[in-house]
């Protein structure tokens, strides 16, 4: 039996006066919103999201399982003004955009989602590409030395590009560089109709996020595998 390698803990990124007496007339210094125009604005930014375990299966440790604690991914812009988030699964601080992640349910299962600032609307005009990660688990059915078999949960990442032609609407997805000697996989031509794109089963479903469809993010099942991914608009 194979034994999966403990990860540890996801990355956590926090990442007036006045006077009296002489009236003094000085030149006009800039406006509020200009000032405002001047200073840069915050590019958005992927981050881990919660975090995951192992431990044996039984006490002879034939294999061990992974439990997922919201393990996934974090688009969103960080902010240094906030006091580190310390819980397991709480986002990083700062402005969320999406959050795509996986959470162990009572009955023991895996339970994949996304939440988030939906777009609501195709991005329009020429074409771009949006460059992130996966991440995503694969099972294993496993006897203890009790002679049972268990389902033991097995973590996976790997990178997604997705790529969208905007003048006939559509998106093309590509997972690739996966880690556990896992396949890539892709999607072409997928219809997307009010921001939202899907395939059937087993298939994968997705959604733009943010004003300006900065973000896209989503869930999948296929080949084995199933889990979520996050990716941001890469620039021009």
């Amino acid at each position: 039996m194979r034994r999966m390698a403990v990860l540890g803990v996801a990355l956590f990124l926090v990442a007036g006066c006045g006077g009296g007496g002489v009236e003094v007339v000085m030149p006009a210094g800039p406006q509020e919103s200009d000032m405002n125009a001047m200073e840069p604005t915050a590019s958005p930014t992927l981050s881990t999201l919660g975090a995951y375990e192992t431990a044996p299966v039984d006490d002879a440790g034939n294999a061990s399982t992974a439990v997922f604690h919201r393990w996934g991914i974090w688009g969103g812009i960080l902010r240094d003004d906030a006091v580190t988030c310390t819980a397991i699964g709480c986002p990083p601080p700062g402005d969320t955009i999406f959050m795509a992640y996986m959470n162990h349910e009572i009955d023991g299962t895996v339970g994949t989602a996304t939440r988030g600032m939906r777009s609501g609307t195709s991005p329009a005009a020429g074409s771009a590409v949006w460059a992130g990660r996966v991440a995503a688990y694969e099972t294993e059915d496993v006897m203890t030395s009790g002679g049972s078999s268990v389902t033991a949960y097995a973590p996976v990442e790997g990178s997604a590009r997705l790529e969208v032609d905007m003048a006939a609407t559509t998106v093309d997805v590509d997972f690739t560089s996966f880690d556990n000697g896992r396949a890539d996989m892709s999607w072409d031509g997928l219809a997307i109709r009010n921001g939202e794109f899907s395939s059937g089963t087993p298939g994968i479903a997705g959604a733009f996020y943010g004003a300006d469809h900065e973000g896209v993010a989503g869930t999948f099942a296929r080949d084995g595998l199933a889990g979520v991914f996050g990716a941001l608009r890469a620039a021009e």
